[in-house]
């Protein structure tokens, strides 16, 4: 059975969501007719007539290819070498077979049946605005994480724990508190640290919580813990409310091993902003011709899911990112979009002093730092990390190079020391 086209200007205006692939079919595959069968295959899912695939079923539920561009963009067979060949090709899924459902809507774009399905890359998606809309998105995104912390101006501070793991829950509270005397805005689990028999998300709360108000009484900066909930998610939800009731006031999930659909619903119940963490995320998008395009599995879809702030890939931190996908992954994360609230781009993995300039150029200041050993490895010492940390922001904001203003910041100097720039 073959899908039908549509024109993108129509699907626009319709009740479509718009997906585009990167594939590769042998030389002698006709593509339009692969693709067309691919887009059945996805949403009415029979390539043969049965009983019930009526017209009008057809109408309202059968995916449409909107356009099947080769690549390189060739017309003519004069340089065909027989081997295979690219395209890019989007097709138009009627929003009604998934609504402002994640899961769903991913088992459509790339689930659903062997028998039809196609190995492509899944690297584009435009949604209609009741769509948008529907998904909520962030709750708090960067105003209300600004409103929050009450800083106005600059990227915001944040300390990842170290180690990772296996720290009790009081001798991480003495780390937590000596991060904090620094001035920090944010202090969030690593990823590796759950809800263990040793160190509850529980204890953890009630512990960082009373050492953050004493650094504040020192520092005026009320620090704000994110423990990470991540688990199954009946517990997870559980959890969170615990965490909030008990002085919780923002929470960290690993958004692709709980589950998009269980970050929509702690966006919907737990009413605390949500950092969105990429753990388990590279296989979606690190091989070439399955999954899915970074800027989309940790960017686009964290975001409609209601991530407020998500951690973002640089290229500078030893990963094999490419500077493009890293930058489409921050604007598909912030970019403003007319039902979806910006969310705060983390940027992790090898941030300390030397780098601020880089990534506040790159990004702008509507971005998060994320710093873990350069703060707990500054060699005075958590504070003088933090401030190392402040007074490169400091600088970035000023135009003046973090070299010269190290002249007069002592935690500076011994962080550029250490580290270098970028």
């Amino acid at each position: 059975m073959v899908a039908r086209a549509i024109l993108a200007e129509l699907a626009r205006e319709g009740d479509y969501l718009l997906a585009s692939y990167a594939l590769e079919l042998p030389a002698d595959v006709d593509p339009w007719a692969r693709i067309s069968r691919f887009a059945v295959g996805q949403t009415t899912g029979t390539w043969v007539e049965v009983p019930g695939l009526t017209p009008e079923l057809r109408e309202r539920h059968e995916g449409r290819v909107v356009q099947v561009l080769p690549m390189p963009p060739a017309d003519t067979t004069t340089h065909a070498d027989g081997g295979p060949v690219g395209y890019l090709a989007t097709i138009a899924f009627p929003t009604i077979n998934f609504g402002a459902s994640l899961p769903q809507l991913l088992n459509a774009l790339i689930g659903n049946d062997a028998s039809t399905s196609l190995e492509a890359k899944l690297v584009d998606l435009q949604l209609p605005g009741e769509l948008e809309r529907a998904f909520g998105g962030p709750r708090f995104g960067v105003a209300g994480l600004r409103e929050l912390t009450g800083v106005a101006d600059r990227p915001l501070l944040l300390n990842m724990l170290k180690p990772c793991t296996g720290l009790p829950p009081e001798v991480a509270a003495e780390i937590f508190e000596a991060t904090a005397r620094g001035g920090i805005d944010l202090i969030k689990d690593d990823e590796l640290m759950g809800n263990t028999d040793y160190s509850t998300v529980l204890r953890r709360v009630e512990l960082f919580t009373a050492a953050a108000e004493r650094a504040y009484a020192a520092t005026g900066v009320r620090t704000i813990y994110l423990p990470n909930i991540t688990d199954r998610p009946d517990q997870m939800l559980a959890t969170a409310k615990r965490a909030v009731d008990a002085g919780a006031r923002a929470l960290m999930v690993a958004y692709t091993t709980a589950g998009l659909g269980a970050v929509e619903m702690l966006a919907d119940e737990v009413g605390v902003p949500i950092l969105g963490h990429f753990a388990g995320a590279a296989p979606l998008y690190e091989g070439p011709r399955t999954g899915m395009s970074a800027p989309l599995a940790t960017g686009l879809l964290p975001r409609l899911a209601g991530a407020d702030l998500a951690l973002l890939v640089s290229p500078y931190g030893g990963y094999p990112i490419s500077r493009l996908q890293y930058l489409r992954t921050a604007q598909q994360l912030s970019l403003p979009r007319p039902h979806l609230k910006p969310a705060f781009p983390v940027v992790g993995g090898g941030v300390h002093p030397g780098t601020v300039q880089r990534f506040m150029d790159e990004l702008g200041h509507d971005i998060v730092l994320g710093v873990g050993g350069a703060i707990q490895g500054h060699p005075d010492g958590a504070a003088a990390g933090v401030r190392a940390l402040r007074q490169a922001v400091d600088a970035a904001l000023t135009g003046l190079p973090a070299s010269e203003a190290a002249n007069d910041h002592k935690e500076l100097a011994t962080a550029l020391k250490l580290w270098g720039t970028l």
